[in-house]
Protein backbone atom coordinates (compact mmCIF):
# COMPACT_ATOMS: atom_id res chain seq x y z
CA UNK A 1 0.00 0.00 0.00
CA UNK A 2 1.39 3.64 -1.34
CA UNK A 3 1.65 6.32 1.16
CA UNK A 4 -0.93 8.12 -0.67
CA UNK A 5 -3.23 5.27 -0.50
CA UNK A 6 -2.28 4.39 3.17
CA UNK A 7 -3.27 8.65 3.79
CA UNK A 8 -6.53 8.55 1.91
CA UNK A 9 -7.56 5.06 4.22
CA UNK A 10 -6.62 7.36 7.28
CA UNK A 11 -8.67 10.47 6.51
CA UNK A 12 -11.64 8.06 5.83
CA UNK A 13 -11.15 6.44 9.36
CA UNK A 14 -11.21 10.01 10.70
CA UNK A 15 -14.22 11.40 8.31
CA UNK A 16 -16.16 8.36 9.05
CA UNK A 17 -15.62 8.58 12.92
CA UNK A 18 -16.75 12.50 12.99
CA UNK A 19 -19.64 11.80 11.13
CA UNK A 20 -20.56 8.65 13.98
CA UNK A 21 -19.53 11.03 16.37
CA UNK A 22 -22.10 14.15 15.07
CA UNK A 23 -24.73 11.75 14.51
CA UNK A 24 -24.47 9.87 18.22
CA UNK A 25 -24.94 13.18 19.52
CA UNK A 26 -27.64 14.24 17.89
CA UNK A 27 -29.46 11.06 18.80
CA UNK A 28 -28.64 11.41 22.63
CA UNK A 29 -29.87 15.17 22.51
CA UNK A 30 -33.12 14.44 20.28
CA UNK A 31 -33.30 11.56 23.47
CA UNK A 32 -32.67 14.18 26.05
CA UNK A 33 -35.26 16.21 24.69
CA UNK A 34 -37.94 13.53 24.65
CA UNK A 35 -38.97 15.05 27.92
CA UNK A 36 -39.06 19.03 28.25
CA UNK A 37 -36.83 20.84 30.26
CA UNK A 38 -37.64 21.88 33.66
CA UNK A 39 -37.31 25.42 34.62
CA UNK A 40 -38.05 27.29 38.35
CA UNK A 41 -38.14 30.69 39.31
CA UNK A 42 -37.20 31.64 42.49
CA UNK A 43 -40.24 32.74 44.49
CA UNK A 44 -38.41 35.88 45.87
CA UNK A 45 -38.27 37.37 42.48
CA UNK A 46 -41.41 39.86 42.08
CA UNK A 47 -44.04 39.54 39.75
CA UNK A 48 -45.12 42.08 37.15
CA UNK A 49 -45.84 45.59 38.48
CA UNK A 50 -48.88 47.49 37.77
CA UNK A 51 -46.85 50.45 35.82
CA UNK A 52 -46.03 47.64 33.13
CA UNK A 53 -49.87 48.08 32.58
CA UNK A 54 -49.18 50.66 29.48
CA UNK A 55 -46.79 48.25 28.23
CA UNK A 56 -49.52 45.28 27.91
CA UNK A 57 -52.50 47.81 26.33
CA UNK A 58 -49.59 49.23 23.88
CA UNK A 59 -48.95 45.19 22.87
CA UNK A 60 -52.78 44.36 22.64
CA UNK A 61 -53.48 47.89 20.13
CA UNK A 62 -50.65 46.87 17.74
CA UNK A 63 -51.30 45.19 14.93
CA UNK A 64 -47.75 43.62 13.60
CA UNK A 65 -47.23 40.04 11.94
CA UNK A 66 -46.06 39.02 15.25
CA UNK A 67 -50.31 38.40 15.52
CA UNK A 68 -50.34 34.96 14.90
CA UNK A 69 -47.37 34.00 17.07
CA UNK A 70 -48.79 35.79 19.76
CA UNK A 71 -51.99 34.31 20.28
CA UNK A 72 -49.99 30.55 20.36
CA UNK A 73 -48.14 32.53 23.35
CA UNK A 74 -51.04 33.15 25.03
CA UNK A 75 -52.64 29.62 24.46
CA UNK A 76 -49.63 28.39 26.67
CA UNK A 77 -50.37 31.00 29.68
CA UNK A 78 -52.96 28.52 30.72
CA UNK A 79 -55.54 31.38 29.65
CA UNK A 80 -53.92 34.57 29.54
CA UNK A 81 -56.39 35.95 26.27
CA UNK A 82 -54.26 39.03 24.14
CA UNK A 83 -57.97 40.77 24.37
CA UNK A 84 -57.62 41.72 28.01
CA UNK A 85 -56.06 44.73 29.31
CA UNK A 86 -55.23 42.92 32.62
CA UNK A 87 -51.43 42.51 33.70
CA UNK A 88 -50.25 38.92 33.40
CA UNK A 89 -49.11 36.37 36.27
CA UNK A 90 -45.98 35.94 37.02
CA UNK A 91 -46.74 32.44 35.88
CA UNK A 92 -47.94 33.99 32.88
CA UNK A 93 -45.21 36.21 32.31
CA UNK A 94 -42.76 33.57 32.61
CA UNK A 95 -45.01 31.23 30.66
CA UNK A 96 -44.79 34.00 28.01
CA UNK A 97 -40.91 34.74 27.48
CA UNK A 98 -40.46 30.85 28.02
CA UNK A 99 -42.61 30.28 24.83
CA UNK A 100 -41.07 33.35 23.29
CA UNK A 101 -37.79 31.08 23.86
CA UNK A 102 -39.03 27.88 22.90
CA UNK A 103 -40.23 29.18 19.21
CA UNK A 104 -36.47 30.85 18.99
CA UNK A 105 -34.66 27.81 20.12
CA UNK A 106 -36.79 24.93 19.51
CA UNK A 107 -36.56 23.99 23.03
CA UNK A 108 -39.49 22.21 24.88
CA UNK A 109 -39.35 24.46 28.06
CA UNK A 110 -41.66 23.81 31.03
CA UNK A 111 -42.45 26.57 33.39
CA UNK A 112 -43.17 25.12 37.25
CA UNK A 113 -44.00 27.63 39.84
CA UNK A 114 -42.70 26.53 43.28
CA UNK A 115 -45.45 26.34 46.38
CA UNK A 116 -42.54 28.31 48.53
CA UNK A 117 -38.44 29.98 48.96
CA UNK A 118 -38.55 26.15 50.33
CA UNK A 119 -39.83 24.11 47.77
CA UNK A 120 -37.63 25.66 45.48
CA UNK A 121 -34.30 25.53 47.30
CA UNK A 122 -35.48 21.91 48.23
CA UNK A 123 -35.87 20.50 44.42
CA UNK A 124 -32.28 22.62 43.68
CA UNK A 125 -30.86 20.46 46.19
CA UNK A 126 -32.48 17.06 44.53
CA UNK A 127 -31.35 18.33 40.91
CA UNK A 128 -35.43 18.44 40.04
CA UNK A 129 -34.89 21.67 37.97
CA UNK A 130 -33.15 21.46 34.62
CA UNK A 131 -32.98 25.44 34.51
CA UNK A 132 -33.81 27.66 37.12
CA UNK A 133 -33.36 31.38 37.55
CA UNK A 134 -31.86 32.17 41.25
CA UNK A 135 -30.64 34.44 43.40
CA UNK A 136 -26.94 34.61 43.52
CA UNK A 137 -26.69 33.19 46.74
CA UNK A 138 -29.01 29.67 45.78
CA UNK A 139 -26.66 29.25 43.05
CA UNK A 140 -23.50 29.87 45.09
CA UNK A 141 -25.13 26.94 47.35
CA UNK A 142 -25.84 24.52 44.73
CA UNK A 143 -23.11 25.13 42.58
CA UNK A 144 -20.78 22.19 43.88
CA UNK A 145 -23.70 19.76 44.40
CA UNK A 146 -25.55 19.20 42.57
CA UNK A 147 -23.62 20.93 40.13
CA UNK A 148 -25.61 23.76 38.90
CA UNK A 149 -23.81 26.05 36.20
CA UNK A 150 -24.17 29.63 35.40
CA UNK A 151 -25.09 29.60 31.81
CA UNK A 152 -26.89 33.84 31.77
CA UNK A 153 -27.43 36.98 33.76
CA UNK A 154 -28.69 40.05 33.10
CA UNK A 155 -26.98 42.33 31.09
CA UNK A 156 -25.85 45.75 32.56
CA UNK A 157 -28.16 45.65 35.76
CA UNK A 158 -26.44 44.38 39.15
CA UNK A 159 -28.50 43.67 42.27
CA UNK A 160 -28.32 46.47 44.82
CA UNK A 161 -29.87 46.32 48.11
CA UNK A 162 -31.60 49.49 49.16
CA UNK A 163 -33.07 51.38 51.96
CA UNK A 164 -36.20 52.92 52.28
CA UNK A 165 -37.99 55.69 54.85
CA UNK A 166 -40.81 57.67 55.06
CA UNK A 167 -41.37 59.91 52.16
CA UNK A 168 -42.24 62.74 54.80
CA UNK A 169 -40.23 61.61 57.67
CA UNK A 170 -37.34 63.43 59.26
CA UNK A 171 -34.60 61.24 57.93
CA UNK A 172 -33.18 62.78 55.59
CA UNK A 173 -29.33 60.81 55.56
CA UNK A 174 -27.64 57.89 56.14
CA UNK A 175 -25.68 58.84 58.89
CA UNK A 176 -29.13 59.38 60.45
CA UNK A 177 -29.77 56.02 60.89
CA UNK A 178 -26.24 54.85 62.73
CA UNK A 179 -27.19 52.52 65.65
CA UNK A 180 -30.88 52.64 64.69
CA UNK A 181 -33.44 49.87 64.03
CA UNK A 182 -33.71 48.87 60.49
CA UNK A 183 -36.20 46.23 59.31
CA UNK A 184 -35.25 43.70 56.66
CA UNK A 185 -37.07 40.82 55.12
CA UNK A 186 -35.54 37.45 56.18
CA UNK A 187 -32.07 36.57 57.21
CA UNK A 188 -31.83 35.32 54.11
CA UNK A 189 -33.52 37.67 50.97
CA UNK A 190 -30.11 38.66 48.74
CA UNK A 191 -31.38 41.40 48.05
CA UNK A 192 -33.43 42.75 50.18
CA UNK A 193 -31.34 42.04 53.32
CA UNK A 194 -28.02 40.26 52.71
CA UNK A 195 -26.95 42.91 49.93
CA UNK A 196 -27.29 46.23 51.62
CA UNK A 197 -26.45 44.83 55.50
CA UNK A 198 -22.95 43.22 53.50
CA UNK A 199 -22.21 47.08 52.37
CA UNK A 200 -23.20 48.27 55.23
CA UNK A 201 -20.97 46.18 56.88
CA UNK A 202 -18.13 47.17 55.05
CA UNK A 203 -18.52 50.35 55.68
CA UNK A 204 -18.47 49.56 59.77
CA UNK A 205 -21.88 51.18 59.40
CA UNK A 206 -23.23 49.53 62.93
CA UNK A 207 -27.31 48.65 62.86
CA UNK A 208 -29.59 46.89 64.93
CA UNK A 209 -31.62 44.22 62.63
CA UNK A 210 -34.73 42.92 63.37
CA UNK A 211 -36.40 40.67 60.41
CA UNK A 212 -39.65 40.39 59.13
CA UNK A 213 -41.17 37.67 57.18
CA UNK A 214 -40.63 39.46 53.84
CA UNK A 215 -40.16 42.53 51.56
CA UNK A 216 -43.93 43.58 51.76
CA UNK A 217 -43.98 43.68 55.51
CA UNK A 218 -41.01 45.69 55.70
CA UNK A 219 -42.71 48.32 53.29
CA UNK A 220 -45.52 48.33 55.44
CA UNK A 221 -44.01 48.96 58.63
CA UNK A 222 -42.16 51.70 57.66
CA UNK A 223 -44.73 53.49 56.19
CA UNK A 224 -47.17 53.04 59.21
CA UNK A 225 -44.33 54.54 61.43
CA UNK A 226 -43.57 51.18 62.99
CA UNK A 227 -39.86 51.31 61.51
CA UNK A 228 -37.83 54.08 60.89
CA UNK A 229 -36.13 52.54 57.53
CA UNK A 230 -36.22 49.17 56.37
CA UNK A 231 -34.15 47.31 53.54
CA UNK A 232 -35.88 46.18 49.88
CA UNK A 233 -35.14 46.54 46.17
CA UNK A 234 -36.45 49.12 42.98
CA UNK A 235 -38.33 45.65 41.46
CA UNK A 236 -40.38 44.88 44.80
CA UNK A 237 -41.01 48.89 45.58
CA UNK A 238 -42.18 49.31 41.85
CA UNK A 239 -44.18 46.32 42.41
CA UNK A 240 -46.26 48.16 45.54
CA UNK A 241 -49.77 49.19 45.82
CA UNK A 242 -49.58 52.89 45.29
CA UNK A 243 -51.02 53.74 48.71
CA UNK A 244 -47.09 52.35 50.14
CA UNK A 245 -45.43 53.03 47.08
CA UNK A 246 -46.24 57.33 47.46
CA UNK A 247 -45.95 56.87 50.90
CA UNK A 248 -41.61 56.05 51.27
CA UNK A 249 -38.86 56.50 49.17
CA UNK A 250 -35.57 55.01 48.64
CA UNK A 251 -33.02 56.57 50.82
CA UNK A 252 -29.69 54.89 49.46
CA UNK A 253 -28.91 51.63 47.50
CA UNK A 254 -25.87 49.67 48.00
CA UNK A 255 -22.80 48.93 45.28
CA UNK A 256 -23.93 46.32 42.65
CA UNK A 257 -23.68 42.78 43.45
CA UNK A 258 -23.51 40.20 40.36
CA UNK A 259 -27.55 39.66 38.90
CA UNK A 260 -29.41 36.87 39.16
CA UNK A 261 -28.18 34.01 37.27
CA UNK A 262 -29.88 31.90 35.09
CA UNK A 263 -28.32 28.29 35.67
CA UNK A 264 -28.41 24.66 34.83
CA UNK A 265 -27.96 21.30 35.71
CA UNK A 266 -25.09 19.36 34.52
CA UNK A 267 -27.11 16.49 32.40
CA UNK A 268 -28.87 19.24 30.08
CA UNK A 269 -26.71 18.50 26.81
CA UNK A 270 -24.13 21.42 25.53
CA UNK A 271 -26.33 21.66 22.33
CA UNK A 272 -29.31 22.74 23.95
CA UNK A 273 -27.63 24.94 26.08
CA UNK A 274 -26.34 26.60 23.01
CA UNK A 275 -29.58 27.20 21.56
CA UNK A 276 -31.18 28.48 24.73
CA UNK A 277 -28.48 31.09 25.30
CA UNK A 278 -27.95 32.01 21.81
CA UNK A 279 -32.27 32.70 22.47
CA UNK A 280 -31.58 34.62 25.69
CA UNK A 281 -29.14 37.14 24.30
CA UNK A 282 -31.16 37.78 20.97
CA UNK A 283 -34.12 38.36 23.02
CA UNK A 284 -33.09 42.32 22.99
CA UNK A 285 -32.60 42.25 19.48
CA UNK A 286 -36.54 41.73 18.95
CA UNK A 287 -39.44 43.95 19.60
CA UNK A 288 -41.51 41.54 20.93
CA UNK A 289 -38.69 40.23 23.08
CA UNK A 290 -38.05 43.39 24.71
CA UNK A 291 -41.98 43.55 25.97
CA UNK A 292 -41.33 40.12 27.58
CA UNK A 293 -38.25 40.83 29.03
CA UNK A 294 -39.85 43.80 30.96
CA UNK A 295 -42.47 41.54 32.59
CA UNK A 296 -39.01 40.27 34.48
CA UNK A 297 -37.48 43.32 35.58
CA UNK A 298 -34.74 42.99 32.79
CA UNK A 299 -33.74 46.20 31.22
CA UNK A 300 -30.98 45.69 29.00
CA UNK A 301 -31.12 41.73 27.77
CA UNK A 302 -29.21 38.95 28.50
CA UNK A 303 -25.98 37.53 28.33
CA UNK A 304 -23.66 34.95 28.82
CA UNK A 305 -22.24 34.42 31.88
CA UNK A 306 -19.63 32.01 33.90
CA UNK A 307 -19.73 30.37 37.62
CA UNK A 308 -16.80 33.18 38.41
CA UNK A 309 -19.14 35.94 37.61
CA UNK A 310 -20.66 35.12 41.15
CA UNK A 311 -17.38 34.50 43.16
CA UNK A 312 -17.87 37.61 45.54
CA UNK A 313 -20.83 35.31 46.82
CA UNK A 314 -18.09 32.85 48.20
CA UNK A 315 -16.56 36.23 50.31
CA UNK A 316 -20.22 37.19 52.43
CA UNK A 317 -19.85 35.11 55.84
CA UNK A 318 -23.57 34.95 56.73
CA UNK A 319 -22.83 33.51 59.67
CA UNK A 320 -20.69 36.53 60.65
CA UNK A 321 -23.62 38.53 58.75
CA UNK A 322 -26.29 37.12 60.69
CA UNK A 323 -24.62 36.59 63.72
CA UNK A 324 -22.27 39.82 64.74
CA UNK A 325 -24.91 41.59 65.92
CA UNK A 326 -26.27 40.34 69.39
CA UNK A 327 -29.43 42.07 69.42
CA UNK A 328 -30.86 41.56 66.00
CA UNK A 329 -33.74 39.52 66.40
CA UNK A 330 -36.76 37.76 63.98
CA UNK A 331 -40.32 38.79 64.59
Amino acid sequence: MTNYTRRNASSMIRLTVLFATITLCSTLTSIAQAKPLIFGVAPSLPKPVPELEDLNKLAIKKKSKFAAKQKKLDQQDHGFASNTTRLPTKTEAWNRVLGFLKDKSGLDIRYEPASSQLDFELKLAKGYYDLAYTTPMQFFAFKEFPGYQAQAKRKAQPIRGMIFVKKNGPITTLSELRGSNIAFPGLLDFAGSIAPRESLSKLNFNIVAQFLPSQSAVYKGIAHGDYIAGGGTDETFRALPPEIRNSIRMLWDSPGFSPYPLIAHPRVDFFSLTKLKRALVNMNKDEEGKQLLKYIFVDNGFEVAKNSDWDEIGLIDLNVLNGSDKKSHVE
